[in-house]
């Protein structure tokens, strides 16, 4: 008779909505514990822990720029849910809160499961420079400009450390990958950790024939306890539904595959780029530090979101000023031409 690897049995518990023996044993709850509530060792517990929340705010760490990070305490045992619809700058927004944070000789470990390691390092090495990411990706830029910021790798990859799609046959894609990922800085030198992005994490070695709603369901599940213990923040970023379901104001069934991670993370914001001001607006749906509906406007320019101040505002003016006049030139040329 074949035997049954006791893994096997506990994923089969799970699946059925059982618990472990263990963890059914840790349900009971004796009146003698209830009653100990109160008492000067659970008094001395709550103390410690209110202690250990305001260290926790004196070591908030920048959120990609000034305004972000004031609006947004960015600490450790939080998990920051960035959502947006494709195409409209999730990696862009995990390079700029990789950025400060390298330039800060903070470490950062970045899951990135779309992106190669490459486009990642080269998305943080143009910031520095100034460089647009985009005309690399078009083959526009120079390559006297391209190895400027390939000569700044081994200075990032000090501090930003990626597993991308392509580690270990997709081990980024796979729940049990990014689990172990992020126990290995669960208690490490790491100011920060990224997953790029949830909709991706979709498979299961344990459980090959999972759907991809249960497969988030449980890095969810599994990520609201492990950042209770953790000492670093985890950012993740989501992508929303496709254009039809963009008029529902909530957030939480925009989300795609698996909206119940809103109801997990801490800190939920949505980004809404406007491409012809060339701003973008984070407009936070849910903070457990109180400014929910608060809508933040920052300025793109060169890759980075920064402050919006009055004379990038002067430029979005002019820019649409030239835009109106040139347009007007060339409806009056196209006027004379029908005339001729």
């Amino acid at each position: 008779m074949a035997k049954i690897d006791p893994r096997e049995v506990d994923a089969i518990l799970k699946q059925g909505g059982y618990g472990t023996q263990s963890e059914i044993d840790e349900m009971d709850i004796s009146l003698d514990e209830l009653d100990k509530f109160g008492d000067r060792n659970s008094l001395s517990e709550i103390y410690t822990d209110i202690s250990k929340y305001n260290q926790m705010l004196k070591e908030r760490i920048t959120f990609c720029n000034d305004d972000l990070t004031e609006a947004i305490p960015f600490t450790r045992e939080n998990l920051y849910l960035i959502c947006a619809y494709s195409g409209n700058g999730k990696s862009t927004i995990a390079a700029n809160v990789s950025f400060p944070l390298w330039k800060q000789g903070k470490k950062t470990l970045v899951i990135a499961n779309e992106e190669p390691k490459q486009d990642i390092l080269f998305r943080i090495g143009c910031l520095e420079l100034g460089l647009n990411f985009n005309d690399y990706k078009k083959g526009r830029m120079p390559a006297e400009q391209q190895v400027k910021v390939a000569q700044l790798f081994p200075e990032i990859s000090r501090h930003v450390k990626i597993l991308d799609v392509n580690y270990k046959s997709g081990l980024t894609t796979k729940v049990e990958g990014v689990k172990n990922a992020l126990k290995a800085v669960q208690s490490a030198d790491y100011s920060c950790a990224m997953i790029d992005y949830y909709q991706l994490v979709k498979y299961s070695v344990e459980r090959p024939n999972a759907k991809t709603y249960d497969v988030l369901n449980d890095l969810r599940i599994w990520l609201g306890r492990y950042i209770k213990n953790s000492k670093v923040p985890i950012v993740i970023f989501a992508q929303l539904h496709s254009l039809g379901k963009r008029n529902n104001k909530d957030l939480d069934s925009r989300i795609k595959d698996g909206p119940t991670i809103y109801e997990t993370a801490t800190v939920v914001i949505e980004v809404i780029p406007n491409f012809d001001d060339r701003t973008s607006d984070f407009l936070i749906h849910k903070d457990r530090f109180g400014l929910s509906g608060t809508r933040i406007s920052c300025g793109f320019q060169n890759g980075r979101y920064i402050k919006l101040t009055d004379e990038f505002k002067q430029k979005i003016t002019d820019r649409k000023l030239d835009k109106i006049v040139k347009d007007s030139e060339k409806h009056q040329s196209e006027v004379n031409d029908d005339k001729y």
